[in-house]
């Protein structure tokens, strides 16, 4: 008997961390995570240029390199802020979401994010609510407006291009998931998104969702469209913007190329 008591309790131990497939109470030291980290921004010293932004894509599946990514971001001294652009899990799951909360809280500098398409399956979209916040919102940071955008068409239905249009002006940038390609989107929805972008003459537009080892820069109507690839091993990027909302791209693994426009 005391050897079968022993062995529950450590059985017991043992699944402290697991959670139910279906599970949606998110664990409050991970609650409202967006709403977190803009009092964080709000709170640091005014920026100065160049600011330099971490950005990070598709760590889904991938916790251990995630916590490496953090480790080395958290050794510069030059980033302001990280932006997570989407997938943070494979399913859904509130053991993937724990995963991903706990290795961006861990960062020294404030993160935001925006939902993927893979956020979204199962019960994510309400764990992603209940954990993070809003699908669309917006900050501003150091005369920046940042439009954090769900573009997850076929998991939330038509993309809100209306309320796109209704929020960016010639000091945005915009985050969201999917970029303009034939995928999720329509051609015809492309055209009308980055004739959108161009009319509002925004900065630029940030992307993951490719899942591949390298990043993509293109332009589009003039507006520089940059897709971020999959944290695999130490993978990220580094958005500079200079007081003229001049920008450079870098591809950091971990050392940083500057990315070829």
């Amino acid at each position: 008997m005391r050897l079968l008591l022993w062995l529950s309790l450590v059985f017991c131990w043992s699944c402290a961390e697991r959670y139910t497939p279906w599970g949606v109470d998110v664990p409050s030291e991970y609650s409202s995570l967006t709403d977190r980290n803009l009092k964080k921004l709000a709170a640091l010293p005014a920026a100065t240029y160049p600011l330099k932004i971490a950005l990070l894509g598709d760590p889904q599946g991938t916790p251990q390199d995630l916590e490496s990514v953090i480790e080395v971001i958290n050794l510069r001294t030059d980033i302001r802020m990280i932006l997570v652009l989407g997938d943070l899990t494979d399913y859904g799951l509130m053991h993937e979401y724990v995963w991903a909360a706990r290795s961006l809280e861990n960062a020294h500098v404030p993160n935001l994010s925006v939902i993927g398409n893979h956020d979204a399956i199962a019960h994510g979209k309400k764990i992603y609510e209940r954990m993070f916040g809003p699908f669309d919102y917006v900050f501003s940071d150091a005369g920046l407006k940042f439009v954090m955008f769900n573009n997850n068409q076929f998991e939330f239905g038509t993309t809100d291009f209306d309320w796109l249009k209704s929020q960016i002006d010639s000091s945005t940038i915009v985050s969201s998931h999917v970029p303009p390609a034939i995928d999720m989107h329509t051609a015809e929805q492309i055209d009308a998104w980055t004739s959108i972008n161009a009319e509002a003459k925004i900065i630029t537009s940030l992307h993951g969702h490719r899942g591949s080892k390298t990043d993509f820069l293109q332009m589009e109507k003039k507006i520089p469209y940059y897709v971020v690839p999959k944290v695999d091993g130490v993978r990220y990027s580094i958005l500079t913007i200079d007081e003229d909302h001049k920008l450079g791209f870098e591809l950091c693994t971990p050392e940083c190329r500057v990315s070829p426009w």
